[in-house]
């Protein structure tokens, strides 16, 4: 950990634990794709680091306590980026579904919930669907419950 990281503000600190946690889900099938090495760089590129930080990320793999963000809409952003990832490749891995699964468990969502959750997100990315569209069914649906 370099000095430079002690000074990183909280929100930082969240979405490089999320981008290893999407690391780790493109590294559950023992490799990591080309396409999913394009979507990481991508996805660390809207998160706002550098190819070099990016890179560090990727170069790392060591475990880190999961913090969580504390807002619904954050969790689940971060929960709809690993579906994502567990899509990159155009197939779902027992692997990654345990891991993306155990994020979410992690993240704050009940264990009742999570199947449909996956299922709406794996459904809606499949269908191209906006990811505030599927953040609103999902609200809906917990309202119900």
């Amino acid at each position: 950990m370099s000095i430079l990281e002690h000074f990183d503000h909280s929100e930082k600190k969240q979405d490089k634990e999320h981008f290893k946690h999407l690391i780790q889900v493109a590294l559950a099938d023992g490799k990591i794709e080309d396409n999913e090495f394009k979507m990481l760089h991508r996805l660390g590129k809207n998160m706002g680091f550098t190819d070099p930080e990016i890179d560090d990320l990727l170069e790392s793999t060591k475990q880190s306590a999961y913090n969580p963000p504390y807002e619904l809409s954050r969790r689940f952003e971060q929960i709809y980026g690993i579906v994502k990832m567990v899509l990159a490749d155009d197939k779902i891995d027992n692997n990654e579904m345990r891991l993306a699964t155990g994020l979410a468990l992690k993240s704050g969502f009940s264990e009742n919930e999570i199947p449909a959750l996956l299922v709406l997100l794996i459904d809606g990315i499949k269908k191209g669907e906006d990811e505030e569209d599927l953040f609103k069914i999902y609200k809906k649906r917990i309202m119900i419950l």
